[in-house]
């Protein structure tokens, strides 16, 4: 008897142990997920997307750039002192120092070194 009660409290202790393993590491991944924020380095604007060949881009200071295709960008990040035109679903500024976190489908970046986007 004394060994089938033995044999329990190993089964309920690593039962408890891979419990909380296997919880702290969903956990983690959780909380991973939940801190992704747009990328940020001085001077570019950096752009968070859902492609797997390019999921970062960064854009130095004052320079255009155009997606080969219409790309899906779910954060951007201007960290230069020049605003920039977003050419997405509608067009939209993006003013220095300005971070967002909502996704478009953008198809390029242009710089514009007098903060106009009109066309």
């Amino acid at each position: 008897m004394l060994r089938h009660h033995a044999w329990r409290a190993v089964l309920v202790g690593a039962t408890l142990t891979a419990s909380a393993a296997f919880g702290s590491g969903a956990a983690s991944a959780a909380g991973a997920q939940s801190d992704v924020v747009a990328c940020h380095a001085d001077g570019y604007v950096c752009l968070t997307t859902n492609d797997l060949f390019e999921p970062t881009v960064s854009v130095a200071e004052g320079e255009d750039y155009a997606f080969f295709r219409a790309t899906e960008v779910t954060s951007m990040s201007n960290d230069t002192a020049m605003t920039y035109c977003v050419d997405a679903e509608y067009g939209f500024k993006l003013s220095p120092g300005q971070s967002i976190e909502v996704t478009h489908t953008v198809t390029g970046l242009t710089a514009a070194p007098d903060g106009n986007c009109l066309s």
